[in-house]
């Protein structure tokens, strides 16, 4: 039967059908190698239907495939206690998220002590700034500033995936975040990874979908504790000196780290911009966490790669110092890029260390 009518029978869409196909599920019975049609058998009805159903009960592809070939109720007796494992530890999150919640609203306002105090008196100004590029049809980047933090988000996995998965990195991390402590922006950055993996797990046309992550956060202390995962970077202009705060990871990245790759080629590897971590690959993720003695007056660059794959350190240093305000620097980093090849969408967000009144 054609795919219209195995979709109709099956209860798939014919988009989730080739998605399932692409992955070795439900692979048709017959293609026509002149129309490229897809056929599929009757008997394929039944199978279609335990796949949709697993997937429902938020299984991966993975997991599907190996029920699949060695069918057995053990297998699927295991999946119920990792969802009964799981539904308890997001019963505890949300408790725990429902507790905090409660002593930002009662107590926060009123903390006597001094680091508190010097956390009211400082905060991020900022300017941010996100463009599609010339190449791109679409932009997938995400980012998100208040006085306390700054997110830039770098989507993966195509249209509508990557933008999904980026704006939610964007809104979950500075959710989390109150300038307590580094251990609130990490939490953050796990909380949206979950939250991409499980929806990518349960929205066929989502799979595959990720993005990386770095966010700048103001500590009480006036500290900066600075995330990442992937190869979005964090810097910083610090009396007259420029220094990269995050770690990418990627290939080349890790090459150059264990001295197997010159810095200076890495851009022409044949694996530049790969990455070894992103959001939403797993359950779970190893997130790099640091904090930075920060002062008034420090100003702070967090980007895409769509930025530093076309400006140089030294332009980004001279413009981050040179810029009669933050808007001015935030445009000017844009400009350059655009005004060169601009393959990829550019994010950035320009932030000072600032004193209160």
């Amino acid at each position: 039967m054609p795919i219209g009518e195995f979709s109709e029978r099956s209860g798939l869409s014919p988009k989730r059908l080739r998605t399932y196909a692409a992955a070795g599920l439900l692979v048709p019975a017959a293609v026509d190698p002149a129309s490229g049609y897809r056929y599929y058998s009757p008997g394929q009805v039944r199978e279609a239907e335990i796949i949709g159903t697993l997937r429902q009960a938020g299984m991966p592809l993975d997991e599907i495939r190996k029920v699949l070939n060695r069918s057995s109720p053990a297998q699927l007796d295991s999946w119920a206690v990792h969802l009964d494992s799981e539904a308890v530890l997001r019963r505890r999150a949300l408790d725990r998220a429902s507790h905090l919640l409660a002593v930002e609203r009662t107590s926060f306002p009123t903390c006597g002590n001094q680091d508190s105090k010097e956390a009211a008196m400082t905060h991020l100004k900022t300017a941010a700034q996100t463009e599609r590029g010339r190449v791109r049809d679409n932009n997938e980047d995400a980012v998100t500033t208040t006085e306390r933090v700054a997110v830039v988000a770098d989507g993966m996995g195509g249209h509508p995936g990557g933008e999904i998965a980026a704006g939610m990195a964007a809104a979950l991390v500075p959710a989390a975040f109150t300038g307590r402590s580094l251990d609130e922006l990490e939490a953050g950055v796990r909380a949206a990874n979950w939250a991409i993996w499980d929806r990518s797990a349960t929205h066929a046309e989502l799979e595959g979908m990720g993005t990386t992550i770095c966010a700048v956060g103001l500590l009480d202390g006036g500290h900066l504790g600075v995330v990442n995962v992937g190869d979005s970077r964090a810097y910083l202009w610090h009396r007259d000196a420029f220094l990269q705060l995050s770690v990418d990871h990627s290939v080349t990245a890790e090459l150059v780290a264990r001295g197997e790759l010159e810095e200076e080629t890495a851009r022409h590897h044949p694996h530049y911009g790969v990455l070894t971590r992103a959001l939403g690959i797993g359950p779970d993720v190893e997130v790099d966490a640091a904090t930075h003695v920060a002062v008034p007056g420090d100003r702070v660059l967090v980007c895409s790669d769509g930025l530093f794959n076309e400006v140089t350190d030294d332009e980004m240093a001279t413009v981050l110092s040179g810029a009669a305000n933050l808007r001015a620097a935030a445009d000017q980093l844009v400009a350059l890029v655009l005004s060169r090849e601009a393959r990829d969408n550019i994010s950035v967000v320009v932030a000072e260390v600032a004193g209160g009144s």
